[in-house]
Formats: C-alpha cells, sequence, structure tokens
C-alpha cells in the first residue's frame, strides 16, 4: 500500500468514522487568525496552502502517521507502509460554499496548484460516497517532490455524512452515556479492533475527533467541512 493510499483512506474513513482517523513545510508560512464560534480560542493556520475565500477555522490538531500506521496494521498487518513516520497538522474549516463550487475549486487547485507542490496522479484513493446523486466526500492529494512533503485537501457535506451514517452517530452518543466504569471494556475492544480506543475517537484535540466533531457539530447546518492534512516526513 503506498503512503498515498494509506493517507488518503485514512482521511476519509475519519470523515466518515469509519476508521477512526508535519511539523510543517519548512518554507516561510502564511498565518491566518480566526476564532471559533464552539471554542471562542483563537486558531492559527499553521500550513501555507490556501482555505477556499472566506472560510472559516474550526480546529487545528496535530496528526503523527505512527499511530495510524498501527491502525492500519490492526486491520491488514500485510499493509505496506512507509518506514518513516510523519508529522504535520490536521486543519478544519467551515464555509457556506456548495459542494459544486468546492469541487470546482478542487479542479482549479488542480491546474494550478500551490507554489512548490504539485497533484498527484491519483485523486485521494477512496471512492466519493453519494446522497440523492450529490457528492458528500471529495478530496486530492498534493506533494512537494523530493521534500517529503504531502498535503491532503478534502471536502465534505457533514448533513449528508450524518444522514449516511446515523446508526455509526447513534452508537457514538450512546457511549457518552455509559458510565465511565463500563467504558473500559468497549475502549479495550475497539482498540484492538481499530487501534483506537472510543475515547480517543471523540476527543476534540485528535485528528479522528476533530474530524469527528465537526461533522456533528455542523449536520444540523447548511455548512460544507474542508479538511487538510499537511505533513511532512520526520527526519
Amino acid at each position: 500500500m503506498s503512503r498515498r493510499n494509506v493517507h488518503g483512506a485514512v482521511i476519509l474513513a475519519a470523515m466518515v468514522l469509519t476508521a477512526g482517523l508535519a511539523g510543517c513545510a519548512t518554507q516561510e508560512q502564511r498565518t491566518t487568525t480566526t476564532t471559533s464560534s464552539q471554542t471562542h480560542a483563537v486558531l492559527v493556520n499553521p500550513s501555507d496552502f490556501p482555505l477556499y475565500p472566506h472560510a472559516e477555522l474550526v480546529s487545528v490538531v496535530p496528526v503523527e502517521s505512527a499511530q495510524m500506521f498501527a491502525a492500519i496494521r490492526k486491520t491488514d498487518p500485510n499493509a505496506h507502509l512507509p518506514p518513516k513516520n510523519y508529522r504535520g497538522h490536521e486543519i478544519i474549516a467551515q464555509t457556506s460554499a456548495t459542494m459544486t463550487q468546492l469541487t470546482a475549486w478542487i479542479a482549479t487547485l488542480r491546474t494550478s496548484p500551490p507554489v512548490g507542490l504539485q497533484p498527484t496522479s491519483d485523486h485521494i484513493d477512496v471512492t466519493p460516497e453519494h446522497n440523492g446523486g450529490k457528492t458528500s466526500i471529495n478530496g486530492q492529494e498534493f506533494d512537494a517532490s523530493g521534500k517529503g512533503r504531502a498535503v491532503y485537501l478534502v471536502i465534505a457535506d457533514p448533513a449528508a455524512i450524518r444522514a449516511q451514517m446515523g446508526v455509526v452517530f447513534d452508537l457514538i452518543d450512546g457511549y457518552a452515556k455509559v458510565p465511565p466504569m463500563l467504558r473500559g471494556p468497549l475502549d479495550d475492544r475497539a482498540k484492538q479492533q481499530m487501534g483506537y480506543t472510543v475515547t480517543e475517537m471523540l476527543d476534540p484535540k485528535s485528528p479522528v475527533g476533530a474530524a469527528i466533531g465537526t461533522v456533528k457539530a455542523l449536520a444540523a447546518t447548511n455548512r460544507r467541512a474542508i479538511l487538510i492534512i499537511d505533513e511532512s516526513e520526520t527526519k
């Protein structure tokens, strides 16, 4: 399994809750500051990869491939994974733009990518889900050839994802109602099967928890989510 397939699959899996979910680029970075309506905390975008115009930051959390690779090995012991670790950030933003507008934005980035990056030959290696003929998830990988940096861009319609995976969300909501003393066995089982505990998957400071929280928060709104993972190979 190539690094592209590994990360693409896990990123989209995080957005649809099916598997759970670098330092930044060495070049000079543009900083974007905004205030999250949910936490009232000032968020700083550590990536110079452009967000969709007027998109608002929702969450910025560190991401590291080590645990993700361990989770992949849980489900596929024969998976061919990169020998080196990758670190970076997961950046999530929200926008009122439609999926059609965001898809056109991705198409523009493919033909005119940010300086220093180029689109890979393949799109994110997961077939987008559909709801009533409308794409609910789409994405593209970009890389800096020979520099050990990759950027994964994913757009998603949280309302469509919530509708498609209502049972999964119900299970997550049910977990929150379980007394803490009884959560241990459930966490242990999830850890064995997926490499992540349910507690970790619900932690808003973790990559998968931030993605799940965004889907839940935006599902009842007319907003779309943008997820960017900007990561670099560790030395």
